[in-house]
């Protein structure tokens, strides 16, 4: 069944609160947000060549909703992802787009814990951030920003941190449902509200157990995969996962002033951009913080 198109977009950034934020919209009676979370239509390849009837078909139950909206991360990851604004505005001329940010250091932090859970990254934290560029790009907001607002006004994108969702749930729920022009005195069940964790009480996966995952996919035999690994993958045994020491989220002092040196100019531009009512670690970040 075909739906409408959405019309506003929460990009990011990834581990920044986007789940919760969701959950939070989820249960508001005037939106209506799809299922899955993240579609990736406008980011991923594959997604994008299954059409516009299909990305219309998530939104089929939206009913008489006042804001329908996704939530896909790699919206905000360019140019890992390229050519996602030029793609949605194609097809959405005038989105609603809500950028969530963190901390830096933090948002890597959480980052890296996200990757290792789920068996993609395997290098100690250091090396990882140091060697792979998506963990810095995806938290240079500034540069993710400029590219929505080539094709989006400045008054349709709204600029949001994890600490006023923290610190104040309702009134940074307000904000979004004014910007997204619905109810804004409502406000969610204290289950909807609790924060949303998608890396809580996961455990990476052991090296044996990633490297027969990693052999199953170059022999192709994927379709061939017996009922018990699949059984063991999805739990939660330590026969095949370990659990994350401590030690091994630690960045070093060192390299938290590197990254912030690298952060600078980004800083700069996003604390133009965002204003007098920026976060604190964000007027900290654009006067050239060197510490965490």
């Amino acid at each position: 069944m075909e739906g409408p198109l959405p019309g506003f977009f929460i990009i990011g950034a990834q581990k920044s609160g986007t789940s919760t934020l969701h959950r939070l919209l989820q249960g508001h009676p005037q939106a209506y947000l799809c299922d899955p979370k993240e579609p990736h239509y406008f980011s991923d390849p594959a997604a994008w060549e299954r059409g516009e009837r299909w990305y219309r078909s998530l939104f089929a139950d939206a009913g008489d909703a006042l804001a329908i909206g996704e939530a896909s991360t790699t919206y905000s990851m360019y140019p890992h992802y390229s050519g996602v604004v030029e793609r949605l505005t194609s097809v959405v001329s005038q989105p609603r787009v809500i950028y969530l940010l963190r901390e830096p250091i933090a948002r890597m932090r959480s980052a890296y814990l996200h990757a290792l859970t789920w068996g993609s990254e395997t290098r100690p934290i250091a090396q990882a951030l140091t060697q792979d560029p998506r963990y810095l790009l995806t938290t240079s907001y500034a540069l993710q920003a400029e590219q929505w607002l080539a094709a989006v006004p400045r008054d349709r994108l709204l600029l949001l941190s994890l600490d006023e969702l923290e610190a104040d749930r309702d009134a940074a729920l307000a904000r979004v449902c004014d910007f997204l022009g619905i109810d804004s005195a409502w406000r969610p069940t204290e289950t909807a509200a609790a924060v949303v964790n998608a890396s809580e009480g996961k455990r990476p996966p052991r090296a044996w157990w990633r490297a027969l995952g990693e052999l199953t996919l170059r022999t192709g035999s994927t379709d061939r995969v017996p009922a018990w690994m699949v059984r063991l993958n999805e739990g939660d045994s330590t026969l095949v996962r370990r659990e994350v020491a401590a030690d091994e989220l630690v960045v070093p002092p060192g390299l938290v002033a590197q990254l912030h040196r690298a952060l600078h100019a980004d800083s700069t531009r996003l604390r133009r951009l965002w204003g007098a009512d920026a976060p604190a670690w964000l007027q900290d970040e654009s006067e050239g913080r060197d510490s965490a």
